[in-house]
């Protein structure tokens, strides 16, 4: 019976050696995560900032009959020193498209983003939002279009 109890003493002391050893590996391994991000550092360490800089944020397409498409091209500039990447964009909903000729902008130079609205089934005051995710600060910038939309079908029916 005394052996029994000091065998699984020392089972106990084994697994305990194990698991603290398991642990310190652990978390050993995780202080050496820092790799990827040591990676996407020197992507990001280069020397100055990209700056979106837009004259125009909103376009108003004025009076519009329900079922025109209509597009408008915002102009921007990249006014940092590092070039300026378009990352993503959302267009708000399926009434909006956008058409990116060029996603990096180098410094100095113009970019442009071609918005397509489509009014069909649409009526009244629209106000849509487009917003740019950019690696500049700030890393997101909204742009507006607005329509006045007459709908005779939707107006007849109401």
């Amino acid at each position: 019976m005394r052996t029994s109890l000091k065998f699984k003493v020392q089972s106990l002391k084994f697994g305990f050696t194990h698991l603290t050893f398991l642990i310190l590996l652990i978390l050993a391994n995780s202080c050496h995560s820092g790799t990827p991000k040591t990676a996407a550092t020197a992507n990001t360490n280069e020397s100055g900032v990209a700056k979106f800089v837009i004259s125009e944020e909103i376009h108003n397409f004025g009076s519009l009959n329900a079922g025109e498409i209509v597009s408008f091209t915002f102009v921007f500039k990249n006014e940092g020193t590092r070039n300026l990447v378009i990352t993503d964009i959302d267009s708000g909903c399926g009434c909006t498209k956008v058409n990116i000729p060029n996603k990096t902008i180098e410094p100095g130079q113009e970019g442009q983003l071609e918005v397509i609205y489509d009014s069909a089934g649409e009526v009244g005051k629209q106000l849509k939002v487009i917003t740019v995710f950019t690696n500049a600060e700030p890393k997101q910038k909204q742009l507006y279009i607005k329509a006045n939309i007459t709908n005779e079908v939707i107006e007849i029916n109401s």
